[in-house]
């Protein structure tokens, strides 16, 4: 079997190093070559340069549709809700909407917008990274998005959410062609289990915060910046904003106020620190820069409904 590991700016090659580990780990059990696996590449560049991939890695690649392909595997890349789709992805998605239709396409985290911007998933269900609803749907509305799923397996392509997306895509195929009792060893021998998430109350915040750079900006501040130190003055004073301004683009871009939002993330902080340690409240509440644990756990209940206590007990 031919697969291609698509390659191009700024994207995430890691998870293809681990797509064809993952391979190589199945050729090995087989005691064969059941998958034979290159770079490809669809940017228009001089033969021989090499493309750039995230964190400034240089890999030599083919390009796309000079040999053959059975499986084409498309990453995502370093992307915000603000740059997709991106500037340069129109000639990526021209290149991936002349493949030809016997090419199966496994995409996973944003790469499966590339698909969705070639055209390849008009009236077929996909699933991409989840903090993407809000922009997908507008962009792509012929695909059927299913993003409560973490993986899609279609007829003539396979998506994935998340940048670990890789893994469920290529157990798969591996599953397909080798048999379960090779996936299942492979899936043993070489992948750590996955903790079950916890449906917190903070649980979209995460989404919130992935719509631009401003609000990571703001995100950070607040988690750097003792609780009883947070005033909409000092933030907007911090991002070069006024007040008004502030609180304006803070409104658009989540409908909540800016000083509301500063409450939620340093919130979020004490809820990350009831689940994932023992600390008892007061200490947590010393930690994160509260006036006293009362008005902590007064705030906390007014926003989940819960004391710290019952919260830790039901989510931890």
């Amino acid at each position: 079997m031919r697969i291609g590991l698509l390659l191009y700016p700024g994207c995430l090659s890691a998870g293809l190093f681990a797509f064809a580990d993952l391979l190589q780990a199945a050729n090995q059990r087989q005691g064969g070559r059941v998958f034979d696996w290159r770079w490809v590449s669809a940017a228009s560049r001089a033969e021989g340069d090499p493309t750039m991939a995230d964190h400034g890695q240089r890999l030599q690649a083919e390009p796309l549709g000079a040999q053959p392909l059975d499986v084409l595997v498309v990453p995502g890349a370093w992307r915000d809700a603000t740059r997709v789709p991106a500037p340069g992805d129109a000639e990526l998605a021209g290149a991936l909407s002349r493949l030809d239709t016997r090419v199966r396409l496994l995409a996973y985290c944003t790469g499966v917008c590339l698909l969705a911007q070639a055209g390849k998933l008009d009236d077929h269900p996909a699933t991409t990274t989840w903090w993407l609803a809000a922009t997908i749907g507008e962009h792509w509305p012929r695909t059927h998005w299913k993003l409560n799923d973490n993986v899609v397996f279609g007829p003539r392509h396979d998506t994935a959410a998340g940048v670990h997306g890789y893994l469920p895509l290529a157990l798969k195929l591996i599953e397909d062609h080798c048999g379960t009792t090779v996936a299942g060893d492979i899936r043993a021998a070489m992948v750590l289990p996955r903790p079950a998430p916890a449906n917190t109350p903070f649980q979209t915040l995460t989404a919130l915060l992935q719509r631009g750079p401003l609000l990571r900006r703001l995100a950070q501040w607040v988690e750097a910046t003792p609780a009883s130190q947070l005033t909409v003055e000092r933030l907007a004073a911090h991002l070069n904003l006024s007040p008004r301004t502030l609180a304006r683009r803070v409104k658009a871009d989540t409908g909540d106020s800016a000083a509301s939002l500063m409450r939620r993330i340093k919130l979020n902080q004490v809820s990350d620190r009831l689940l994932t340690t023992t600390e008892p409240v007061s200490q947590i509440s010393d930690r994160l820069g509260f006036s006293d644990d009362t008005g902590l756990r007064r705030q906390f209940k007014k926003a989940t409904g819960l004391t710290p206590g019952e919260y830790r007990q039901r989510f931890a």
